[in-house]
């Protein structure tokens, strides 16, 4: 995984370390409509899947994107790229959307793994197609237009820690999780 791939799942693998199943269902303040640490880690895996299967697409046309970005594309990538400014309470798109996947509720440990997974595959395709097409625009994001390598681990980058932000806001609404009392042990006999 790239460096700086690797240093912001680093930190969920942090938030979520000893998260049981029952805690990653949580919603803050028992809202619905805000995601629980579960969907947030499924909006995260659709994204990284969404952009797996646009790489794969070019690596199978055997060509980059020819497609140039629109003043309003290049300055969206000004703000979310440059500054690494995103958007609050944007929605997100309807192929990135929770619920999707079905999953049964998991830990934090079987989250993070599957992120882990999702984000390595994604970074290999990067790097095939940084291998393959060099420094041009590889693939187009449905909102950004046209990006390089770089571009597409950046806004991934910058994603992953805007949805950081939420998870330790719900992390803060929904406290840690209550351990289970230590039981007595048994005098020996």
């Amino acid at each position: 995984m790239h460096a700086v791939l690797q240093q912001v799942f680093d930190s969920y693998s942090a938030e979520l370390a000893g998260k049981p199943a029952e805690w990653c269902q949580h919603h803050p303040q028992q809202d619905e409509r805000l995601w629980s640490a579960q969907e947030l880690l499924e909006h995260l895996v659709l994204t990284c899947r969404s952009t797996s299967r646009v790489l794969s697409k070019r690596l199978e046309r055997g060509r980059p994107t020819s497609e140039r970005s629109s003043p309003i594309q290049w300055l969206l990538q000004m703000i979310l790229l440059s500054f690494g400014r995103m958007p609050r309470g944007a929605p997100a798109p309807v192929f990135a959307r929770p619920d999707q996947l079905h999953w049964s509720p998991m830990d934090g440990a079987d989250l993070t793994e599957i992120f882990r997974q999702e984000i390595n595959q994604m970074d290999a395709l990067l790097d095939q197609c940084r291998q393959r097409f060099g420094l041009q625009r590889l693939a187009t994001h449905f909102l950004l237009g046209p990006l390089r390598a770089d571009q597409w681990r950046r806004f991934h980058v910058v994603h992953m820690r805007h949805h950081l932000g939420q998870l330790r806001r719900l992390k803060a609404a929904v406290g840690e999780p209550v351990a289970e009392k230590a039981r007595p042990k048994a005098a020996a006999s």
